[in-house]
């Protein structure tokens, strides 16, 4: 196979970069749900009481760098969200975790743009409420539907009331459409014509609304001269991937994502043209091994319509470690109005998955050929090791999918 073909293969591993999320979901802790009159109310509070004795958590009580935070995950019922609230949690921070996820029989109907429960997944905000208090933070889950605006805005007043200012705000939900795995690589014309407005209005939309109605809660944080020791300024992280890039999935698909990144540079630049003191990045995963990916693995789709070998696979808890060393970094600003490629960021920072890996980046040759250029049989004879860490240009990742093979 030519060499540049192999290389140029990289682009339909821009598929992957976000394609935990066609498997993934939202999530709780004083939990809330909506009321006929659309209030949102506390739910319960007790897992937030839950206090982790660990050996482990004691020990590293004095090390966590956002202790005192407030912060906001969009979309954490599981998956990536997930991930990132835990993450928060265990440096220390409050974390408000919201979806349609809930377990709670008090949530409200499932409407347009939200999920039914069970069917994205395993998984619910109260649960990775109790997880990010197990983690030694404080979870509160909130039932919020990012597809419905009064939501949001009723979220941030929630927080508003209860600490007058929002440190950090992680804009990550997204909602894939039903039947999305086998639609992924169809063309416009032959995909339903809502899948526009389901792809954007929760995942490209509900970004700016959340970030809209949270930003006044932000510049309060910024200008706030007690603010958390180890947090810099106020951060806004966009979950976005390489679809923002390169063509990926489809058109409805890779627009979405090139607006979460276009979305992410023009907040930067507002925000300095308004001298406010506040970082926007956004952040792109590799391959993630989420829950609905392993269901997908599971159950033969991951091989039938994607293909890719997942030993290079990220945990979701590594997108929670990029924007916790972002976040913390006195030098951020300097990635403000950037796209970030988590893995990259990991060889930056110094941080690896619990069991010590680093993955390479998706632009990696250690990614690429493996996945691409080496059958199951040459993967188990080639250690990575052995494969060049080269990464390739961001200029030949937005040359689109590479000529089919004669």
């Amino acid at each position: 196979m030519n060499a540049l073909y192999i290389f140029l293969l990289t682009i339909l591993s821009a598929a992957l970069a976000d394609l935990s999320c066609a498997f993934v979901e939202a999530p709780v802790h004083p939990q809330l749900t909506r009321n006929a009159d659309r209030r949102l109310t506390i739910l319960s509070q007790a897992s937030a009481n839950t206090k982790d004795t660990r050996p482990d958590t004691i020990i590293t009580e004095k090390k966590k760098l956002l202790q005192d935070c407030i912060c906001l995950v969009t979309g954490a019922s599981r998956g990536i969200g997930k991930g990132i609230a835990i993450e928060l949690g265990k440096q220390g921070a409050t974390v408000y975790v919201t979806g349609t996820s809930s377990s709670s029989a008090g949530s409200p109907q499932q409407t347009r743009f939200s999920s039914i429960n069970g069917e994205s997944g395993p998984g619910s905000i109260e649960e990775t409420a109790a997880a990010v208090t197990a983690a030694g933070g404080q979870g509160i889950a909130v039932f919020c539907n990012h597809g419905i605006d009064e939501d949001v805005q009723k979220l941030i007043q929630l927080i508003e009331a209860s600490h007058g200012r929002l440190d950090i705000l992680i804009n990550n939900c997204f909602r894939m459409p039903k039947d999305s795995v086998k639609d992924l690589n169809k063309k416009f014309w032959e995909l339903p014509l809502d899948t526009w407005d389901n792809l954007h209005q929760v995942g490209l939309r509900s970004h700016y609304v959340a970030s809209y109605y949270a930003t006044p809660l932000l510049i309060k944080a910024a200008d706030n001269p007690d603010k958390p020791a180890g947090l810099p300024r106020p951060l806004i992280g966009m979950i976005s991937s390489f679809g923002g890039l390169t063509y990926t999935f489809n058109l409805p698909y890779g627009v979405g994502k090139a607006g979460v990144d276009r979305m992410a540079k023009d907040m930067a630049t507002e925000f300095t043209f308004a001298d406010k003191d506040i970082c926007v990045i956004s952040f792109w995963p590799g391959v993630v091994m989420t829950e609905r990916t392993e269901i997908a693995l599971e159950n033969g789709d991951w091989d039938k319509y994607v293909g890719i070998p997942l030993e290079n696979a990220e945990s979701p808890a590594l997108t929670g470690k990029a924007i916790v060393a972002v976040a913390a970094d006195p030098n951020n600003m300097k990635k403000s109005g950037s796209y970030q490629v988590v893995a990259e960021l990991a060889q930056e920072y110094g941080f690896t998955e619990d069991d010590g890996r680093t993955p390479p980046s998706i632009r990696s040759l250690r990614f690429l050929l493996p996945s691409y250029a080496m059958d199951e049989t040459i993967r188990k004879k080639i250690p990575s090791w052995l494969i060049p860490d080269f990464k390739l240009p961001f200029w030949i990742m937005s040359q689109g999918q590479p000529p089919k093979p004669e």
